[in-house]
C-alpha cells in the first residue's frame, strides 16, 4: 500500500509540474501580481520558455525579453527565470541575468546590463558644468529586491568604460570609473573613484526615497594635469593638506 501511495504522489507531482511548465505564458501573466510600473506585451511561448516583444518599466522601454523558468526555485517558493533583454530598446540597453518573485516581492540576481552613458545621465541629478561624456556603462547587480519607489535591499557595482571627458576648456583623461552601490529601504548609496596620470577623484552620492540627494566629492590634479585647468584652480577654494579639492552638492531632481 505504501508503494502505491508513493507512486501515486510521484505521478501527481509529475503531472502538476508538467502542467505548470506548459501553461501559456500569456495566461499566467493575466493573473500574475506584477508590480505597477511593469508592462509586458507581445507574449509568446510557455511559462517554461518564452519571449515578450516589448517590456516597459515605468516610461522606459527595455525592448524584447526571452526567459527560461528555473524549476528548481519553485521548491523554495520562488518563481525565477533566466532572462536576456534589450533587442529594440529605446535606451540601447542589453543585459542578462535572473529575475524572480519571492516572499519579499520582485527581485533580480546576478544581473548584468550595459547601455550608453548618455542614457544614464537622464536619471542622475543635473551636473553644474557642461560636459561631453562618452562610453558604455556596465551595471552589475548581485541582488536587488524591489520595493517602491526604488528597492528594499540591494547591492552591486557600476563601471563606466571611458577614456576622457570633454569640457569647455580642454579634454580631460580620466580612465575607467568604478563605483559600488547599496540600497536599504529605497535609500541608495553610490561610492566611486577613478585614477589617471592627469587626475584622481572620489565621490559619494546618497539618493533618498523622496528624490532628494546629497553628494560629496574631491579631485586631485596629477603630474600631467592639463595647463588649461591649472590656470582655473585659483578660482576654487584652496585644497586641503593632501592637495584635494573638496565639493558638496545637495538638492532634488
Amino acid at each position: 500500500m505504501k508503494k502505491v501511495i508513493l507512486l501515486s504522489l510521484g505521478l501527481i507531482l509529475v503531472f502538476v509540474t508538467s502542467a505548470l511548465v506548459h501553461l501559456p505564458a500569456q495566461l499566467v501573466l493575466n493573473y500574475a501580481p506584477l508590480p505597477a510600473p511593469l508592462a509586458i506585451s507581445g507574449v509568446e511561448g510557455t511559462l517554461w520558455k518564452g519571449s515578450a516583444a516589448n517590456v516597459r518599466w515605468q516610461r522606459n522601454n527595455l525592448g524584447a525579453v526571452q526567459w527560461q523558468l528555473q524549476v528548481s526555485k519553485l521548491l523554495s517558493g520562488n518563481a525565477e527565470a533566466q532572462v536576456r533583454f534589450g533587442r529594440g530598446s529605446d535606451m540601447q540597453i542589453t543585459g542578462r541575468g535572473f529575475v524572480g518573485y519571492g516572499l519579499s516581492g520582485p527581485y533580480v540576481e546576478n544581473l548584468i546590463a550595459s547601455l550608453p552613458v548618455e542614457q544614464v545621465m537622464e536619471f542622475v541629478p543635473p551636473i553644474p558644468v557642461p560636459l561631453e561624456l562618452s562610453g558604455q556603462v556596465e551595471l552589475s547587480v548581485k541582488r536587488l529586491v524591489y520595493a517602491a519607489p526604488y528597492c528594499q535591499t540591494g547591492e552591486g557595482s557600476v563601471v563606466w568604460n571611458t577614456n576622457e571627458i570633454g569640457t569647455p576648456l580642454e579634454t580631460l583623461e580620466v580612465g575607467p570609473v568604478v563605483a559600488n552601490f547599496t540600497c536599504e529601504e529605497s535609500a541608495i548609496t553610490l561610492k566611486g573613484d577613478q585614477r589617471s596620470k592627469q587626475v584622481e577623484s572620489e565621490a559619494q552620492l546618497v539618493l533618498q526615497p523622496n528624490r532628494s540627494y546629497q553628494s560629496n566629492a574631491w579631485f586631485k590634479p596629477g603630474a600631467e594635469f592639463p595647463s588649461a585647468f591649472s590656470e582655473q584652480l585659483g578660482w576654487l577654494p584652496k585644497p586641503d593638506r593632501d592637495g584635494k579639492y573638496q565639493f558638496t552638492y545637495s538638492g532634488r531632481f
